[in-house]
């Protein structure tokens, strides 16, 4: 029988009554993600589903990266305005990141700006490097820190959220974490709502598209790794009433956007009132929540090597990022090939990155091919549509909202 325990006592809520109040998944491991809603203000859990059950947190890691810096500075360790230098390791890191250099100088403010709005692991290991000397000391102070305020199932072994089979987390684990972040460090949250950080004279776009296709949407982060799935912590606020939603496990940004939305709507429309609270109870970990984390979730480019030297075409919209320029759907693949080519050497010139990428939609049994170039920012999305409409050619300039829907016409 599932039982809530209070930290402080020994009563116990029996099971029947939390039927009426969490939803609990019959099985973990049949359930192909997990979620966790919380009403700030009240403290309490509206919804739970596979709330315990271990899971790789991909870059929602970054939000306890960015809790380390805050109680840094509460401490007097470190100042925002302080600066650090970006070393080899931390330039090093694969994708995705700011693009940092090493040897080169940015603000503590910076970096957590890169980390939080671009999910820059060359940033997360930069701000690790300056607090804890190396990354794997740092990832034992946060480790260490996660179990103080409550995260009772996770481990950290880096600051990135890059894939480790040690590196584990639960939807409770986070909730309970933004939910400090929320409340200890309530004057540095609209970090994690920025929607774009430049750095050198170099913009970037948020990758966190909740932020604008939900209303009340206002902060906090996503994270996807093979392993762990299409993640999103997100805090939004309405008529005075804030909310945290966990999704752990999308199989695409999509599902993800779509899940996090629903969850979103329900709780705003549930009351809190008799709800059991995160900070003062934890949930007794059920039988389907024992097992190990996720290994691998099949589809797109997790069932084969993907090229991280930008270079390698995108078959699947799940990994697409940044601002896109798409230039037509074409019936067949070679045509869509053809075209990027063309374009790439045509806009040479005027953007300085973008990745290839080939959409297959099948509409009305018709199949088509949309031929695109992501991972661009704003302003180079707009001078090269400019550029190919001089051409008269055509063009069109996605924002990384449009790119992620899933309806959206262009596909």
């Amino acid at each position: 029988m599932l039982q809530i325990m209070s930290r402080r006592g020994g009563w116990r809520i029996p099971a029947l009554f939390l039927s009426l109040v969490i939803i609990l998944a019959p099985s973990v491991a049949a359930a192909r993600n997990v979620t966790v809603l919380v009403d700030v203000d009240a403290g309490a859990i509206l919804r739970a589903e596979g709330a315990n059950a271990l899971w790789y947190p991909a870059s929602l890691t970054k939000m306890m990266t960015a809790f380390m810096v805050f109680e840094a500075a509460k401490a007097g360790k470190i100042h925002f305005s302080d600066k650090i230098t970006v070393s080899a390791n931390a330039a090093g890191q694969s994708p995705t990141k700011f693009g940092l250099k090493k040897g080169q100088k940015i603000t503590v403010e910076q970096a957590l700006t890169a980390m939080l709005v671009v999910s820059g692991n060359d940033a997360a290991v930069a701000l690790a490097e300056a607090i804890g000397g190396t990354e794997e000391r740092f990832a034992q102070m946060m480790t260490a820190t996660a179990h103080r305020i409550g995260m009772t199932r996770t481990e950290f072994r880096n600051a990135s959220g890059l894939p480790h089979a040690g590196q584990v987390t639960t939807a409770r684990d986070m909730a309970e974490l933004a939910l400090h972040i929320l409340e200890s460090y309530p004057e540095h949250y609209p970090l994690f709502g920025k929607r774009s950080v430049t750095i050198a004279g170099r913009t970037q776009p948020s990758v966190n598209g909740i932020l604008s296709s939900y209303q009340g949407a206002d902060g906090m982060k996503t994270g996807f790794t093979c392993g762990s799935g299409y993640n999103l912590v997100a805090s939004a606020k309405r008529n005075g009433r804030r909310l945290i939603g966990v999704v752990l496990g999308a199989s695409s940004r999509g599902e993800r956007a779509a899940l996090m939305t629903q969850l979103l709507n329900a709780g705003f429309q549930a009351q809190a009132a008799e709800m059991p609270k995160l900070k003062d109870m934890t949930i007794k970990i059920s039988a389907e929540e024992l097992g190990p984390p996720p290994t691998l979730l099949k589809g797109g480019d997790c069932d084969q090597r993907v090229a991280e030297d930008g270079n390698s075409t995108i078959t699947t919209a799940a990994r697409i990022s940044g601002w896109g320029i798409v230039f037509g759907a074409f019936p067949q693949k070679t045509q869509a090939e053809t075209t990027i080519s063309r374009m790439k050497s045509r806009l040479k010139g005027t953007i300085k990155k973008g990745r290839p990428a080939i959409i297959q939609r099948t509409w009305e049994g018709l199949t088509r091919y949309s031929a695109l170039l992501v991972g661009l920012d704003q302003a180079e999305a707009g001078k090269a549509c400019k550029q190919v409409w001089a051409d008269n050619g055509y063009c069109l300039a996605l924002s990384p909202a449009v790119l992620s829907n899933p309806d959206a016409e262009w596909r």
